[in-house]
């Protein structure tokens, strides 16, 4: 049985050059803004697997970290579980309400989707 190692020559797994940089660790995130200039926005999902409803914040801008951080809160004051994917934060259940009046507190800028 033949095994195929799918790597490049990108992936460096270890250097003794004493000056070596990563590419990937010199990409810059952007700066966390303040609350009140940003504009987030509430919309409602639905699942495919299961057709479960699942709410999603969208427009946040900063850094990994403080996304993270935004998604904690938001699973603690909405008792849901959730995620974080790019600059979109995913809460399971039909939670928009309380992410909205959450949001507000915070001094964030907050508005609810469109429906089309």
């Amino acid at each position: 049985m033949n095994a195929k190692i799918n790597s490049t020559p990108e992936d460096v797994i270890y250097s003794t050059y004493p000056e070596f940089e990563n590419e990937h660790a010199n990409v810059m995130e952007p700066d966390t803004i303040t609350p009140k200039e940003q504009l987030l926005t509430i919309g409602l999902g639905k699942r495919k697997i299961d057709g479960d409803f699942t709410t999603i914040v969208i427009g946040f801008i900063g850094k990994r970290s403080d996304l993270i951080n935004l998604e904690h809160e938001l699973q603690n004051v909405c008792r849901s579980v959730g995620s974080s994917r790019m600059y979109d934060v995913i809460l399971k259940g039909d939670v928009r309400k309380r992410a909205y009046v959450y949001l507000r507190n915070q001094g964030f800028g907050v508005q609810f989707a469109k429906v089309s």
